[in-house]
Order: structure tokens, then C-alpha cells, then sequence
């Protein structure tokens, strides 16, 4: 009994010491042979945004908004008074200057004209005879300027009494749609002096007034391209006036984009329409993105990228617009500088930059 048990423990320190020596052996081919497929390569670098700085401007647009108006907007209004023989013109009508719009009796103001000018003859008359009179002698000064002055008035009378007849008559004063007319305005109906009847609008050219702070009124001057959108319409335009003084209210000047509008009445007086004011790229301001930049003790701060390297540096900086900025010296056009992931940069770095996009950058 005691020499089985004493085989077993043998047997089972032999198996055991034969297993040590197996895995002893396999861990030493591991080792050798699979070294290269567990190795890991050191980092070449961190990983950063990086952007090459350019010239530029750092407000290439300005944007605003306003109301889209003719070229011409005028309000007709009644110089008469009368019944409404005929209606001319509807809503939304082309006129050519000098059509009808709108005519009144004219029966009165005939009259009164055909009175006015017998007077005025009659009045010319007897300025002649009195004028011939005082050259012979026998009238006195002041009965020729008596006369004179008689004259004079039956003209003005007679003057007056032709414009009333001629305005019985409303006509377009310029080409353009008639763009609302009162409501009332039909025939029959009696119309006094002074009552509004509608407007005449020319859309071949159309306008926007802008209200701009001063920074923005100095880098614009007449002529500076402008467009102009108003719903899916596209209009090229430019500066055609800007305010010499600030309004009192807000401070702001007064600009007018004018833009010519092929659209005819698709493109209405009073519909909104967003500006864009182009100040162009030809620019001698070394511009990169504003989120490059950063303060290490009150001072302006990028990393340049140098033979894969970041490299800390310091600027001096400009305008700032969105995510524009301007610098002024540290700089220079074609350097690259980092503008994501800095925060873990330290100076001497190795970098390794993924490049964007120039618009892409400064969005």
C-alpha cells in the first residue's frame, strides 16, 4: 500500500515538471517569434487642425436688410374737383408718362377757362390803349400801372383757369404700374381737390435703404458692388448714395443700394430684401481664423508650425469679424498656424496637421 502511493507521487511530480518546461520552452518561441506583431511605433505627432495664413479682408461683406422701392414712387393726387367720367388704368397696369389715369367733368373748367382768357384779351387791350395814351401824353403813370396791374391778374387768372382745365385730367407722371388706387375711384362719383388716388411706381430700377454704423460707411464708397435678394430673385447693384451726417435718433447713415430689376412687378415695392455689400479679397491684411489665436499673460498668442514642430509665437492683432482676424505683425502670408487642439500643445512639439479649407477655415 505504501509503495503504490509512493509510485503515484512520483508520477505526478514528473508530469508536472515536464508541463513547467513545455510552457517555459513556448513563451521563449512567442517571444521570439511574434516580437515584431506586438510591437507598437511611438507617436510621430499630435494630431492638429492647421490653417496657412493669406491675405485678405477681414469684413469681406456687409450685410443688412431693408425694404425693396422703386426708383420713382409718386402718389397722384386730385387738382380738381368734379364727377369721374372715366377710369383709365386698373391695378397692377403699365402707363406710359402721360397717359390717363383718371379724367373728371370737364364742362366747368371749360367754361371757366374760356371766361379767363376773354378777360385776360380784353385786359391786353386796354393795357395797349392806355400804354399808347401815355406815350402821347395824355395818361399819367399811374394809369399805366393801374392798367399793368390789371393786366397782370386777368393773366394769372387766365393761367390758373388753363391748369385747372388740364388737370381734369390726372396723367402718369413717368412710366411705371400703377401700383394701388383708392377705393371710391370709379366712375360717377365726385371727387374733391386734395384726394389721394393712388401711386405710380417705376420697378425698372429699384432701391434699398440701409441704415450702417460709421466702421462699415468707411469701407464703402459710390459705386461698391451691392446684391440684393428678395425671395428667390437675384439682383446686381451697388452704393449709389451715402448720408454725409448720422441720423440724430440712432447715429446710423443712411445708404442706398440701387440695383437694375429685370423682373418687372414680380419684384414689389415693400418686399423684404437682404444686402450684401462686397468690400472684396484684394486686401494687403494677413488674415487667418480668430480661434488660432489665444492670451498667455495679456499677450496674443498662435502656434506656428515649423519642420513639424509648433512653435509658440507672439502677434499683434487687428479688426476681428466672426471668425476673422486681422494681423498685424508676427505673421507672415503662406505660415501655418494651428487652430484646433492647441490646449495640449507645449512649445518644440512634433505635430501632425490636418490642413483646411481658406473659406472653410474662416467660417
Amino acid at each position: 500500500m505504501k509503495k503504490g502511493l509512493i509510485i503515484l507521487i512520483i508520477v505526478i511530480v514528473v508530469a508536472a515538471a515536464g508541463a513547467v518546461t513545455f510552457f517555459l520552452t513556448r513563451n521563449e518561441d512567442i517571444d521570439a517569434v511574434g516580437a515584431a506583431s506586438l510591437y507598437v511605433p511611438d507617436e510621430t505627432g499630435i494630431a492638429v487642425e492647421a490653417y496657412k495664413a493669406s491675405y485678405g479682408t477681414v469684413i469681406p461683406s456687409i450685410k443688412a436688410s431693408g425694404l425693396i422701392a422703386g426708383r420713382n414712387e409718386a402718389v397722384l393726387v386730385s387738382e380738381t374737383r368734379g364727377v369721374i367720367e372715366s377710369v383709365s388704368a386698373e391695378i397692377g397696369s403699365f402707363v406710359r408718362k402721360g397717359d390717363p389715369v383718371l379724367s373728371v367733368d370737364r364742362s366747368i373748367a371749360e367754361l371757366s377757362m374760356n371766361q379767363a382768357e376773354q378777360q385776360f384779351r380784353s385786359a391786353e387791350i386796354d393795357y395797349a390803349a392806355v400804354k399808347r395814351a401815355y406815350d402821347s401824353g395824355s395818361a399819367s403813370e399811374a394809369e399805366l400801372r393801374r392798367s399793368r396791374g390789371q393786366l397782370s391778374g386777368a393773366e394769372a387768372a387766365y393761367q390758373n383757369a388753363v391748369k385747372r382745365f388740364k388737370n381734369t385730367v390726372i396723367q402718369a407722371p413717368f412710366d411705371g404700374f400703377l401700383a394701388d388706387m383708392e377705393n371710391g375711384i370709379s366712375i360717377g362719383n365726385y371727387i374733391s381737390e386734395g384726394v389721394r388716388i393712388g401711386k405710380i411706381i417705376d420697378l425698372s430700377v429699384v432701391k434699398v435703404d440701409l441704415f450702417l454704423g460709421d466702421s462699415e460707411v468707411q469701407r464703402i464708397s459710390k459705386g461698391t458692388r451691392a446684391d440684393i435678394e428678395t425671395g428667390t430673385k437675384l439682383l446686381e447693384g451697388s452704393v449709389d448714395a451715402i448720408a454725409l451726417s448720422s441720423d440724430r435718433n440712432t447715429g446710423s447713415f443712411r445708404v442706398v443700394i440701387t440695383a437694375a430689376n429685370p423682373y418687372g412687378k414680380e419684384v414689389r415695392s415693400g418686399f423684404a430684401a437682404d444686402v450684401s455689400i462686397n468690400l472684396g479679397d484684394d486686401s494687403s491684411e494677413i488674415v487667418i481664423p480668430a480661434s488660432a489665436v489665444f492670451e498667455i499673460g495679456g499677450s496674443s498668442m498662435v502656434y506656428i508650425i515649423e519642420d513639424g514642430t509648433a512653435q509658440l509665437r507672439e502677434v499683434d492683432t487687428g479688426t476681428v469679424s466672426g471668425n476673422r482676424i486681422e494681423i498685424l505683425s508676427g505673421i507672415e502670408a503662406g505660415e501655418s498656424v494651428v487652430t484646433t487642439g492647441f490646449k495640449s500643445l507645449n512649445d518644440g512639439v512634433d505635430v501632425m496637421p490636418r490642413f483646411t479649407e481658406a473659406e472653410e477655415g474662416l467660417e
